[in-house]
């Protein structure tokens, strides 16, 4: 996947605001997959994160079908 448009930026922003996350960011190559805007992926991200595959799946999907446009 490409590199999302913002990426650049954002690692520049970020490592600005906080100097321990600098230091993380600047360790780590590549960038952030994202499939749709930069909200959804943050969205998927957070879900994702927070509990098993299939629980964050069942959640996405109702999630989604609430929302109906994230």
């Amino acid at each position: 996947m490409e590199q999302p448009l913002y990426w650049s930026e954002a690692k520049e922003y970020l490592s600005n605001k906080d100097k321990r996350l600098g230091k993380i960011i600047s360790s780590h190559e590549g960038h952030l997959k994202s499939r749709e805007d930069p909200f959804f992926s943050l969205c998927k991200s957070i879900v994702g994160q927070q509990i098993s595959v299939q629980s964050a799946d069942s959640v996405w999907k109702r999630l989604v079908k609430k929302c109906k446009n994230i």
